[in-house]
Protein backbone atom coordinates (compact mmCIF):
# COMPACT_ATOMS: atom_id res chain seq x y z
CA UNK A 1 0.00 0.00 0.00
CA UNK A 2 3.10 2.32 0.73
CA UNK A 3 4.65 1.89 -1.99
CA UNK A 4 1.69 1.88 -4.30
CA UNK A 5 0.97 5.67 -2.65
CA UNK A 6 4.78 6.44 -3.33
CA UNK A 7 4.90 5.45 -6.91
CA UNK A 8 1.94 7.19 -7.31
CA UNK A 9 3.30 10.31 -5.45
CA UNK A 10 6.75 9.78 -7.30
CA UNK A 11 4.24 9.95 -11.02
CA UNK A 12 2.55 12.75 -10.18
CA UNK A 13 5.95 14.70 -9.06
CA UNK A 14 7.45 13.77 -12.53
CA UNK A 15 4.09 14.95 -14.23
CA UNK A 16 4.69 18.29 -12.60
CA UNK A 17 8.02 18.66 -13.34
CA UNK A 18 7.36 17.82 -17.15
CA UNK A 19 5.07 21.02 -17.39
CA UNK A 20 7.05 23.43 -19.42
CA UNK A 21 5.48 26.88 -19.41
CA UNK A 22 5.20 28.33 -23.10
CA UNK A 23 5.04 32.06 -24.66
CA UNK A 24 4.55 33.82 -28.07
CA UNK A 25 6.74 36.65 -28.23
CA UNK A 26 5.71 38.91 -31.39
CA UNK A 27 7.79 41.49 -32.78
CA UNK A 28 5.98 43.73 -35.41
CA UNK A 29 7.52 44.59 -38.68
CA UNK A 30 6.71 47.00 -41.72
CA UNK A 31 8.17 44.75 -44.45
CA UNK A 32 12.40 44.80 -43.07
CA UNK A 33 11.51 47.56 -40.68
CA UNK A 34 10.67 47.76 -37.06
CA UNK A 35 6.85 49.24 -37.25
CA UNK A 36 6.81 52.68 -35.77
CA UNK A 37 9.92 53.56 -36.89
CA UNK A 38 8.15 55.64 -40.26
CA UNK A 39 5.25 58.03 -40.01
CA UNK A 40 4.26 56.20 -43.20
CA UNK A 41 4.16 52.99 -44.93
CA UNK A 42 3.38 52.16 -48.69
CA UNK A 43 1.51 49.01 -49.03
CA UNK A 44 1.59 46.20 -51.74
CA UNK A 45 -0.94 47.93 -54.21
CA UNK A 46 1.20 51.00 -53.58
CA UNK A 47 -1.01 53.02 -52.15
CA UNK A 48 0.58 55.03 -49.08
CA UNK A 49 -0.46 54.32 -45.20
CA UNK A 50 -0.72 55.53 -42.25
CA UNK A 51 -1.41 53.36 -39.10
CA UNK A 52 -3.26 54.72 -35.47
CA UNK A 53 -4.34 52.06 -34.37
CA UNK A 54 -4.07 48.01 -34.57
CA UNK A 55 -5.56 45.37 -32.55
CA UNK A 56 -5.63 41.44 -33.08
CA UNK A 57 -6.84 38.84 -30.94
CA UNK A 58 -5.55 34.68 -31.76
CA UNK A 59 -6.69 31.84 -30.06
CA UNK A 60 -7.21 27.94 -30.45
CA UNK A 61 -3.44 27.51 -30.21
CA UNK A 62 -1.78 24.10 -31.04
CA UNK A 63 2.05 23.55 -31.20
CA UNK A 64 3.10 20.98 -33.88
CA UNK A 65 6.10 19.54 -32.56
CA UNK A 66 8.56 15.87 -32.77
CA UNK A 67 7.48 14.67 -36.31
CA UNK A 68 4.18 16.15 -36.48
CA UNK A 69 2.52 15.40 -33.41
CA UNK A 70 -0.03 17.99 -31.93
CA UNK A 71 -0.60 19.20 -28.42
CA UNK A 72 -3.38 21.60 -27.92
CA UNK A 73 -3.19 24.59 -25.57
CA UNK A 74 -6.36 25.23 -23.89
CA UNK A 75 -7.61 28.26 -22.74
CA UNK A 76 -4.68 30.80 -24.30
CA UNK A 77 -5.98 34.04 -25.84
CA UNK A 78 -3.84 36.64 -27.41
CA UNK A 79 -4.63 40.30 -27.49
CA UNK A 80 -1.46 41.75 -29.72
CA UNK A 81 -1.05 45.54 -30.03
CA UNK A 82 1.23 46.47 -33.04
CA UNK A 83 2.90 49.18 -31.15
CA UNK A 84 3.44 47.45 -28.40
CA UNK A 85 6.20 43.82 -28.93
CA UNK A 86 5.86 41.83 -26.06
CA UNK A 87 5.90 38.24 -24.87
CA UNK A 88 1.82 36.82 -24.27
CA UNK A 89 2.25 33.81 -21.70
CA UNK A 90 -0.35 30.88 -23.79
CA UNK A 91 0.33 28.24 -20.60
CA UNK A 92 1.95 24.70 -20.32
CA UNK A 93 2.81 21.84 -22.16
CA UNK A 94 4.87 18.88 -21.09
CA UNK A 95 6.62 16.19 -23.69
CA UNK A 96 7.37 18.99 -26.15
CA UNK A 97 10.91 18.85 -27.69
CA UNK A 98 11.19 19.98 -30.88
CA UNK A 99 8.64 22.25 -32.31
CA UNK A 100 7.97 22.64 -35.51
CA UNK A 101 5.04 25.19 -35.96
CA UNK A 102 2.06 26.54 -34.14
CA UNK A 103 -1.47 26.33 -35.45
CA UNK A 104 -3.81 29.59 -34.26
CA UNK A 105 -7.44 30.59 -35.47
CA UNK A 106 -7.48 34.45 -35.72
CA UNK A 107 -10.50 36.51 -33.47
CA UNK A 108 -12.15 34.01 -30.67
CA UNK A 109 -13.81 30.91 -30.44
CA UNK A 110 -17.57 30.84 -30.52
CA UNK A 111 -18.46 29.59 -26.62
CA UNK A 112 -16.19 32.90 -25.36
CA UNK A 113 -17.23 35.20 -28.26
CA UNK A 114 -20.64 35.83 -26.91
CA UNK A 115 -19.52 35.71 -23.51
CA UNK A 116 -19.23 38.11 -20.47
CA UNK A 117 -16.14 40.47 -20.67
CA UNK A 118 -16.74 40.97 -16.84
CA UNK A 119 -16.11 38.17 -16.50
CA UNK A 120 -12.60 37.27 -16.71
CA UNK A 121 -9.89 39.07 -14.17
CA UNK A 122 -8.62 42.46 -15.14
CA UNK A 123 -5.43 41.66 -16.84
CA UNK A 124 -6.81 38.57 -19.15
CA UNK A 125 -6.97 39.35 -22.60
CA UNK A 126 -10.82 38.97 -23.36
CA UNK A 127 -11.78 41.41 -20.05
CA UNK A 128 -12.87 44.82 -21.07
CA UNK A 129 -9.95 46.98 -22.78
CA UNK A 130 -9.49 50.46 -23.28
CA UNK A 131 -9.91 51.04 -26.35
CA UNK A 132 -12.72 48.62 -26.72
CA UNK A 133 -12.20 45.56 -27.90
CA UNK A 134 -15.63 44.23 -27.52
CA UNK A 135 -18.16 44.78 -29.61
CA UNK A 136 -21.39 43.58 -28.08
CA UNK A 137 -23.37 40.51 -26.70
CA UNK A 138 -24.69 40.02 -30.18
CA UNK A 139 -21.39 40.91 -32.11
CA UNK A 140 -18.86 39.68 -29.27
CA UNK A 141 -15.41 40.58 -29.63
CA UNK A 142 -13.62 42.58 -32.26
CA UNK A 143 -11.23 40.17 -33.99
CA UNK A 144 -9.15 43.04 -35.35
CA UNK A 145 -9.34 45.96 -35.59
CA UNK A 146 -7.24 48.51 -37.79
CA UNK A 147 -7.47 52.07 -38.02
CA UNK A 148 -5.68 54.64 -39.95
CA UNK A 149 -5.09 57.07 -42.78
CA UNK A 150 -4.19 56.81 -46.19
CA UNK A 151 -3.47 59.21 -49.12
CA UNK A 152 -1.40 63.24 -49.01
CA UNK A 153 -1.11 63.40 -45.19
CA UNK A 154 -3.01 60.78 -44.03
CA UNK A 155 -6.71 62.47 -44.47
CA UNK A 156 -8.01 59.94 -46.27
CA UNK A 157 -9.75 57.54 -42.92
CA UNK A 158 -9.47 53.81 -43.02
CA UNK A 159 -10.85 51.78 -40.85
CA UNK A 160 -11.63 48.61 -39.81
CA UNK A 161 -13.60 46.31 -37.48
CA UNK A 162 -13.42 42.64 -38.39
CA UNK A 163 -15.69 40.46 -35.79
CA UNK A 164 -18.00 37.88 -36.53
CA UNK A 165 -17.88 33.51 -35.82
CA UNK A 166 -17.52 33.12 -39.42
CA UNK A 167 -14.37 34.88 -39.41
CA UNK A 168 -12.31 32.99 -36.70
CA UNK A 169 -9.97 31.56 -39.23
CA UNK A 170 -7.97 28.91 -38.84
CA UNK A 171 -3.64 29.93 -39.59
CA UNK A 172 -0.45 28.40 -39.05
CA UNK A 173 3.10 30.12 -38.47
CA UNK A 174 6.34 29.10 -38.13
CA UNK A 175 7.92 29.62 -34.89
CA UNK A 176 11.82 29.94 -33.75
CA UNK A 177 11.92 27.99 -30.61
CA UNK A 178 14.19 28.18 -27.23
CA UNK A 179 14.06 28.48 -23.43
CA UNK A 180 14.63 31.18 -21.75
CA UNK A 181 14.88 30.88 -17.88
CA UNK A 182 12.93 28.01 -18.10
CA UNK A 183 10.04 29.24 -20.60
CA UNK A 184 9.26 27.80 -24.09
CA UNK A 185 9.82 30.80 -26.05
CA UNK A 186 8.18 30.83 -29.43
CA UNK A 187 9.52 33.92 -31.27
CA UNK A 188 7.40 35.09 -34.42
CA UNK A 189 7.75 38.44 -36.30
CA UNK A 190 4.23 40.11 -37.63
CA UNK A 191 4.56 42.48 -41.01
CA UNK A 192 2.21 44.77 -40.40
CA UNK A 193 1.63 45.30 -44.49
CA UNK A 194 0.58 42.09 -44.58
CA UNK A 195 -2.89 43.25 -43.38
CA UNK A 196 -3.04 45.13 -46.59
CA UNK A 197 -2.56 42.40 -49.30
CA UNK A 198 -5.54 42.96 -51.74
CA UNK A 199 -6.97 45.48 -49.65
CA UNK A 200 -6.91 49.26 -51.17
CA UNK A 201 -7.84 52.33 -48.75
CA UNK A 202 -6.58 55.15 -51.13
CA UNK A 203 -10.18 56.02 -51.33
CA UNK A 204 -11.68 55.99 -47.60
CA UNK A 205 -12.94 53.24 -45.99
CA UNK A 206 -14.97 52.20 -43.33
CA UNK A 207 -16.37 48.65 -42.69
CA UNK A 208 -17.69 47.79 -38.88
CA UNK A 209 -18.69 44.48 -39.47
CA UNK A 210 -18.27 40.59 -40.72
CA UNK A 211 -18.10 41.14 -44.27
CA UNK A 212 -16.10 42.01 -47.40
CA UNK A 213 -12.74 44.00 -46.04
CA UNK A 214 -13.71 42.08 -42.37
CA UNK A 215 -13.09 38.89 -44.07
CA UNK A 216 -9.90 39.61 -46.16
CA UNK A 217 -7.73 41.37 -43.37
CA UNK A 218 -9.02 38.10 -41.42
CA UNK A 219 -7.32 36.40 -43.83
CA UNK A 220 -4.85 38.08 -44.51
CA UNK A 221 -3.81 37.73 -40.54
CA UNK A 222 -4.22 34.21 -41.04
CA UNK A 223 -2.07 33.82 -44.07
CA UNK A 224 -0.14 36.60 -45.20
CA UNK A 225 1.49 38.50 -41.36
CA UNK A 226 3.45 36.03 -39.32
CA UNK A 227 6.60 35.16 -40.78
CA UNK A 228 10.15 33.45 -38.69
CA UNK A 229 12.27 35.61 -38.04
CA UNK A 230 15.19 36.55 -39.86
CA UNK A 231 13.39 34.94 -42.68
CA UNK A 232 13.97 36.27 -46.43
CA UNK A 233 10.64 38.56 -47.42
CA UNK A 234 10.10 38.25 -51.14
CA UNK A 235 7.84 41.55 -51.42
CA UNK A 236 5.07 41.34 -54.33
CA UNK A 237 5.79 43.94 -57.41
CA UNK A 238 2.91 46.17 -57.99
CA UNK A 239 2.38 45.72 -62.09
CA UNK A 240 -0.40 45.76 -64.58
CA UNK A 241 0.68 42.55 -66.62
CA UNK A 242 -1.00 39.88 -64.79
CA UNK A 243 -2.71 39.40 -61.10
CA UNK A 244 -3.28 35.64 -59.31
CA UNK A 245 -4.91 34.31 -56.48
CA UNK A 246 -4.28 30.74 -54.46
CA UNK A 247 -7.27 28.59 -53.69
CA UNK A 248 -6.39 25.37 -51.60
CA UNK A 249 -7.59 21.91 -52.95
CA UNK A 250 -6.92 18.66 -52.05
CA UNK A 251 -3.33 17.85 -52.04
CA UNK A 252 -1.95 21.65 -52.71
CA UNK A 253 -3.42 24.52 -54.34
CA UNK A 254 -4.60 25.64 -57.77
CA UNK A 255 -3.10 28.82 -58.91
CA UNK A 256 -5.56 31.28 -61.11
CA UNK A 257 -4.41 34.16 -63.00
CA UNK A 258 -6.77 36.93 -63.40
CA UNK A 259 -7.02 36.29 -67.69
CA UNK A 260 -5.19 34.21 -69.54
CA UNK A 261 -1.75 34.85 -69.56
CA UNK A 262 -0.15 37.27 -72.32
CA UNK A 263 3.61 35.53 -72.26
CA UNK A 264 5.18 32.78 -70.46
CA UNK A 265 5.73 33.01 -66.99
CA UNK A 266 8.36 30.96 -64.19
CA UNK A 267 6.57 30.15 -60.91
CA UNK A 268 9.18 29.01 -57.98
CA UNK A 269 7.31 27.22 -54.72
CA UNK A 270 10.13 28.54 -52.00
CA UNK A 271 10.22 27.52 -48.38
CA UNK A 272 9.39 30.29 -45.12
CA UNK A 273 13.55 30.81 -45.69
CA UNK A 274 13.05 32.01 -49.16
CA UNK A 275 14.92 28.79 -50.18
CA UNK A 276 13.62 27.28 -53.81
CA UNK A 277 12.16 23.70 -53.31
CA UNK A 278 10.05 23.63 -56.89
CA UNK A 279 10.19 25.29 -60.24
CA UNK A 280 8.15 25.21 -63.83
CA UNK A 281 7.28 27.36 -66.84
CA UNK A 282 3.56 27.88 -67.45
CA UNK A 283 2.97 29.14 -71.37
CA UNK A 284 0.81 32.04 -72.49
CA UNK A 285 -2.68 31.21 -72.81
CA UNK A 286 -2.49 29.30 -68.96
CA UNK A 287 -5.54 30.60 -66.75
CA UNK A 288 -5.18 27.73 -63.72
CA UNK A 289 -2.78 25.14 -62.58
CA UNK A 290 -2.77 23.24 -60.09
CA UNK A 291 0.70 22.49 -57.50
CA UNK A 292 -0.10 18.73 -55.63
CA UNK A 293 1.24 16.76 -54.00
CA UNK A 294 2.96 19.42 -51.64
CA UNK A 295 4.21 18.07 -48.02
CA UNK A 296 2.66 20.30 -45.54
CA UNK A 297 4.00 23.46 -44.45
CA UNK A 298 4.31 27.28 -45.03
CA UNK A 299 5.67 28.11 -48.62
CA UNK A 300 6.06 31.68 -50.79
CA UNK A 301 4.71 31.10 -54.21
CA UNK A 302 6.62 33.36 -56.54
CA UNK A 303 5.75 34.11 -60.21
CA UNK A 304 7.95 36.33 -62.77
CA UNK A 305 7.65 37.85 -65.89
CA UNK A 306 10.16 39.31 -67.64
CA UNK A 307 11.55 40.57 -64.35
CA UNK A 308 8.19 41.13 -62.77
CA UNK A 309 7.58 39.38 -59.84
CA UNK A 310 4.19 39.22 -57.67
CA UNK A 311 4.45 36.53 -54.53
CA UNK A 312 1.96 35.22 -52.01
CA UNK A 313 2.37 32.94 -48.81
CA UNK A 314 0.10 29.97 -48.19
CA UNK A 315 0.25 27.65 -46.24
CA UNK A 316 -0.42 23.70 -46.89
CA UNK A 317 -2.44 21.63 -44.05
Amino acid sequence: MRISLLLLLLCSASMTIAQTAVSLRIDHKAGQEDFGTAASWTTVLGEEVEVDRLEYYLSSFVIVHDGGMETPIDGAYVLADAFVDEAHPLGQVSGVENVEALKFNVGIDAENNHADPAQWPADHPLAPQVPSMHWGWAGGYRFIALEGGAGINGVVVHEIHALGDDNHTPGEMEVLASIEDGVLMLDIEADVLGFYQQLSVGSGLINHGENGEAVLVCNNLASHVFRTPGANVIEAVAHDRFDFTLIPVDGGVRVRFDAPLLESVEVELLDILGRTVGRLDLPAGTRTHALLDVNPGTFLISITSNGDRQTRRWIQG
